[in-house]
């Protein structure tokens, strides 16, 4: 992953934290302001535990944040081609190790949000669109501020989900394709996803995690 990528990805969620009011009322930005109120309420609340034991962050990531993403989606078109030449099995395995990945990212962007203000930036959609893309920056006082964008769709259900997040111009998506590709152009999927469950593994392992 490109260095500029992983420094910036630890803010990649820090959108559902932001307080700004929103200019204009869509479900999805209006999702994002829900949302938003719940992670802070609770990040209020909880302070002095999670300082205590921050693993506490995983169940808050996985009850507030992670309901809100379609990793199904994210999987396929993270793995591409690859996605319809895997076993079901594989496919399964793969999407759970990807949602463990990202769920030890958003964890620790909660552990290290310092109070950046989120700008939204215009928001367009015509009536009757099932895919749009909500635009923020992260105001970064004295540099450049990081720009950050989430597509999101409407499943049929007619609830709005994450299937990919833009970051400082680097999609998600295209960014993993991209390493998991090279990995299973080495030594095919099972290598992939042993990779995956080991760096989980030891993510989990240095957290100091029981198991």
């Amino acid at each position: 992953m490109p260095i500029r990528f992983r420094s910036t990805a630890c803010l990649l969620t820090l959108l559902l934290f932001s307080q700004a009011l929103l200019a204009a009322v869509h479900p999805a930005q209006q999702l994002v302001s829900d949302t938003t109120s719940r992670v802070l309420e609770r990040l209020r609340s909880e302070r002095d535990a999670l300082q205590k034991d921050s693993d506490r962050i995983y169940p808050l990531v996985e009850e507030l944040i992670l309901p809100h993403f379609d990793f199904r989606r994210m999987s396929a078109w993270v793995l591409g081609r690859h996605w319809r030449t895997a076993t079901p099995e594989q496919r399964k395995q793969f999407s759970q190790e990807f949602q463990t990945l990202l769920i030890r990212t958003y964890a620790t962007a909660l552990l290290e949000y310092t109070d950046q203000k989120i700008r939204y930036l215009p928001f367009h959609a015509a009536e009757g669109d099932r895919r749009v893309t909500v635009k923020t920056e992260i105001v970064q006082s004295g540099g450049v501020n990081i720009p950050i964008f989430y597509s999101m769709y409407r499943n049929r259900e007619g609830e709005w989900k994450v299937y990919d997040i833009s970051i400082d111009g680097v999609s998600l998506v295209t960014n993993y394709r991209s390493s998991f590709a090279s990995e299973i152009a080495r030594g095919g999927m099972d290598a992939l996803l042993t990779k995956l469950a080991k760096m989980n593994s030891k993510n989990k392992e240095d957290a100091g995690e029981q198991p």
